[in-house]
């Protein structure tokens, strides 16, 4: 085997290994209360860690402003913002939390509509 050969089947060891550790580990049980963890961290949480709880401010930066310029809110209004948070979301791979975040980041500073 080339040094490249062992080298990519490595790597695709430890991802695969990585996804069946998270699938086969349980999941932690709710406390008393109901309340579960805030947030999915996926299954790379593992080797990762958890995923930082980032504000729709921070997510805005770190997604919308690798392609666009910067937009003051009250570029759009309200719906218009909701409207191009959502189509944007599948090509920025945004989760649907991380949209509402973003969405409500961008309204609060929109005005009335």
């Amino acid at each position: 085997m080339t040094a490249r050969t062992q080298f990519l089947l490595a790597i695709t060891t430890a991802v695969v290994g990585t996804f069946i550790a998270a699938g086969c580990a349980s999941k932690p049980s709710a406390d008393g209360d109901g309340a579960s963890e805030p947030h999915d961290n996926g299954p790379l949480a593992a080797v990762f860690g958890p995923a930082p709880d980032k504000t729709g401010a921070q997510l805005w930066a770190e997604n919308c402003t690798r392609c666009h310029y910067v937009r003051q809110n009250d570029y759009y209004g309200a719906a218009q913002w909701a409207l191009v948070v959502q189509h944007m979301r599948s090509r920025a791979n945004l989760t649907g939390e991380e949209e509402r975040k973003i969405t409500r980041f961008l309204q609060a500073g929109s005005g009335a509509e």
